[in-house]
């Protein structure tokens, strides 16, 4: 199988590129010279160039605060983009595997979201995301749609990276105790993708929508909480006193209150197993500040 990653410098991108690799399963991902989301006529030449059984996107505009500021640029790379993905991958007989979001979601439900939710995405960034998802699915049959929580990492932009970097420099952090999530390390989301990859490989038609979020969700009060207790051990922390805010106060829009995804059925389809998040903290924040002491 010939894989094609859009987005490898992304955080779920890159550890996708480097498992694949591990794998022995050939991959290829092109650099934004070679193909620019925001040119949606760089993709036929890309794929025919490269012939790609399966295409992973794990590209896209993430910046809910900028896509209400720019609304059509996130149109573009988010849903345009896709829709001509999906159109090239259906008439060269290509898988499309693109990665979403729990901002589809409005948040407003009290337990963990299934595939069989209802869809009310809040703001620019959730609304383009949805539209990607409906282009996919009239546009390209062999599809997979796969919805992430949190997700953190090492590299920018996550919850994690912004928190540890405010409490360097900080003596107060603001936070907000009625948004909650599933932390999801960016190598686990990559661990699941593969696995499911390495399934379709074999033959599985198991098209469609799916979740996968870690085990436990927590709100990000609380996450900033148990980040202080970890990054302590390993720097002298600015950070004195968490305030409290509403998450409107400091991002400036509403993102859902609820973001926690189950996983049931990519276990049961696919037997993949979600994971807890704690034991990757320890880890991703070591990294952070070895990254913020080698830029000084």
């Amino acid at each position: 199988m010939k894989v094609l990653v859009i987005g490898q410098t992304g955080q779920v991108g890159h550890e996708v590129c480097r498992i694949l690799g591990e794998k022995g399963i050939s991959w290829y991902s092109p650099d934004r010279t070679e193909l620019d989301l925001s040119e949606p006529e760089q993709i036929q030449s890309c794929l025919s160039r490269h012939q790609p059984d399966l295409v992973i996107n794990a590209a896209a505009y993430n910046n809910p605060v900028q896509a209400e500021n720019e609304p059509s640029r996130c149109f573009s790379i988010n849903r345009d983009a896709v829709a001509e993905l999906a159109d090239c991958c259906q008439r060269q007989g290509i898988i499309l595997f693109q990665l979403s979001s729990y901002r589809v979601f409005d948040g407003t439900k009290q337990e963990p979201y299934n595939e069989k939710d209802p869809t009310n995405p809040i703001g620019v960034l959730g609304n383009s995301r949805l539209q990607a998802e409906q282009q996919i699915r009239e546009r390209c049959e062999r599809h997979i749609i796969l919805r992430l929580s949190w997700i953190i990492s090492e590299r920018r932009p996550n919850i994690l990276r912004r928190l540890a970097e405010q409490m360097l420099v900080n003596k107060e952090v603001y936070v907000t105790p009625d948004q909650l999530g599933c932390p999801t390390p960016a190598v686990d989301a990559a661990r699941v993708i593969v696995a499911m990859v390495q399934q379709l490989n074999c033959g599985a038609e198991t098209w469609g929508t799916y979740h996968y979020s870690t085990t436990e969700s927590v709100s990000e009060s609380n996450f900033a909480e148990i980040l202080i207790a970890e990054a302590s051990q390993h720097r002298d922390l600015k950070v004195r006193k968490l305030i409290m805010a509403n998450i409107e106060s400091r991002e400036g829009i509403k993102p859902p209150a609820n973001g926690t995804l189950s996983s049931n059925k990519v276990l049961n389809t696919f037997g993949v197993h979600a994971r807890p998040w704690r034991s990757a903290v320890a880890r991703i924040v070591r990294e952070v500040y070895d990254d913020s002491k080698s830029s000084q």
